[in-house]
């Protein structure tokens, strides 16, 4: 049955108007005559709408018409409508960890810049860390994959149709994390439904992020025994050794680095040299370091995943990775390998074909024999597809950005999708013309993080697709007070300037930003363009 929907009611509701309904609200009846629509002919995406409600003003929110339906079986999406401040154009806003939820609060930026605004739970209910749902089920697992956006998009944009009375004059994606691989699916699969995508630390290989990164980082930190190796009280000491080693290679000590992949630190650096202690790292230390850096290898030392941490990011690895050491010095297990983790329901309900189901322990994972079992999961899920001619001759535009400093999807993915696409698409200046990476500094999962989080590449994505500007770097801000990962209402800009303590260009990849020498570093107009070169 479907979820919070009734086709036959919808199909049999009777139009309504202004003069069957006196002294009504004008924007109340327009926005109820919507349910008198019949959307279900909808071709892919059979659509029902089970409630359509005038939304009052609220703080800078404006006024807009709520709609809520499904389209079946199972995808369940809320659309916004702005009664009087519409722009013309539309924005999906993307979701995070499994979905399972309507984020609408992650779309208050775009609705207050008058977009017509939607956001899908991607096809099931549940918190945002739980994969139950997709147990035995595969039409869930598709609607996650790939199907949901695509369905909603159409269905979205005919409800904005109906509304206006006219099609939106440009549509754009805009999301981060789960939200990034949903925009990343749709330039590779979908390519004709959106003008401009912005996807952010995307999961572009959503088995190999949760299990070939997530659970190796973790496990990284298990001795053969079984017990952890690494004090959590020493990652400070670490990033400390690696601030000192490179961070003036971008002209100035601001406790960011530019590009972690110049830095030349080796764990062995602070190898101790007698007994151990709180400022050096055992061998066995040194391994657990070098393991999380480097990202999973097969038992021939082989890698199998381009993933691996950042140098600098070691603030990030707990209580991930390496979990908080208890008073007396007890080591304890990263979070992740915690029984009521996210990786646990990923691998039990998720990560393989036939799913094993609740009794199945990731600690048994085996990295010669389970990686190539994936594959049958990875074309469902994954958005590695590196071929964008058909999102390109649309003439449409795609800004990628990632943090270096992200713990959860390594940003060396992104790296590694990038220059896979630039080759496959003719090279720099080709894939340039439609596709720009921005790697940011410091930053850990799409927020958060020792450098500037706050930015808003949305601004440079209109430019871009209507009026042919394309970004050559983002203005990005250190936020006064730190933006946590569900750091809700979103950041309207421009922001204020008590928002902030200072502002950086990031260039597009492969450029690097550095300080000029001269002038105030945290001005933004004495920063240059580097290559990687130099």
């Amino acid at each position: 049955m479907l979820r919070g929907s009734l086709f036959g009611l919808i199909a049999l509701a009777p139009a309504l108007s202004l003069a069957q309904v006196p002294g009504a609200n004008p924007g109340q009846a327009k926005c109820q005559a919507v349910m008198a629509q019949d959307f279900t002919q909808l071709p892919d995406a059979a659509t029902g709408i089970n409630g359509a409600t005038l939304v009052a003003p609220e703080r800078d929110l404006p006024e807009y018409c709520r709609i809520q339906g499904v389209i079946a079986p199972d995808v369940v999406f809320e659309l916004r409508l702005p009664t009087t401040t519409w722009n013309g154009k539309f924005l999906m806003q993307g979701c995070g960890g499994m979905c399972g939820i309507l984020n609408m609060a992650a779309a208050e930026d775009s609705l207050v810049r008058g977009y017509a605004v939607v956001n899908t739970d991607m096809g099931h209910t549940g918190a945002g860390f739980i994969a139950n749902w997709a147990y035995n089920d595969l039409q869930a697992e598709v609607d996650f994959g790939y199907r949901a956006t695509h369905v909603v998009a159409v269905a979205a944009k005919a409800i904005v149709g109906a509304y206006y009375g006219k099609p939106p004059a440009y549509s754009y994606f805009n999301g981060c994390s789960t939200g990034g691989r949903q925009g990343m699916v749709e330039a590779q699969r979908f390519p004709a439904d959106f003008d401009g995508i912005v996807s952010g630390a995307p999961v572009l290989n959503e088995i190999g992020d949760g299990t070939l990164h997530l659970l190796w980082s973790a496990r990284a930190n298990a001795g053969p025994d079984g017990k952890p190796i690494l004090d959590a009280r020493k990652l400070p000491k670490i990033r400390d050794a690696v601030i000192a080693k490179c961070d003036a290679l971008d002209g100035v000590t601001d406790n960011v680095l530019q590009d972690p992949r110049r830095c030349g630190f080796k764990p062995e650096d602070m190898q101790c040299k007698g007994a151990d202690k709180a400022d050096c790292l055992t061998t066995a230390e040194v391994g657990v370091v070098n393991r999380i850096y480097n990202g999973a290898h097969n038992s021939k030392g082989e890698k199998i995943f381009p993933g691996g941490m950042s140098r600098g990011s070691e603030y990030e690895w707990s209580p991930p990775f390496v979990g908080l050491t208890q008073a007396g010095g007890t080591k304890t297990h990263g979070a992740i390998l915690n029984r009521n983790s996210m990786i646990y329901q990923f691998t039990q309900y998720l990560t393989f074909f036939n799913d094993p189901g609740p009794s199945y322990n990731p600690m048994t994972f085996d990295w010669d024999r389970d990686p190539s079992r994936l594959m049958l999961t990875e074309t469902i899920y994954n958005a590695q597809n590196p071929d964008l001619r058909r999102f390109k001759a649309a003439g449409k535009k795609l800004i990628l950005y990632h943090g270096w400093d992200d713990a959860e999807i390594p940003p060396g993915l992104s790296v590694d999708y990038y220059e896979t696409a630039t080759n496959t698409m003719g090279g720099p200046a080709a894939t340039r013309e439609f596709f720009r990476l921005f790697m940011i500094p410091g930053m850990a999962h799409c927020r958060r993080g020792v450098g500037a989080d706050g930015f808003d590449p949305a601004i440079s994505l209109e430019a871009w697709v209507e009026k042919d500007q394309a970004p050559d770097s983002i203005l990005t801000h250190k936020m006064a007070k730190d933006q946590p990962y569900a750091g809700l209402p979103r950041l309207r800009f421009p922001l204020k300037r008590e928002d902030y303590t200072w502002t950086r260009p990031v260039y597009a990849y492969p450029d690097v930003a550095a300080w000029n020498g001269q002038g105030d570093w945290q001005d933004p107009a004495n920063w240059i363009k580097t290559s990687p070169s130099k």
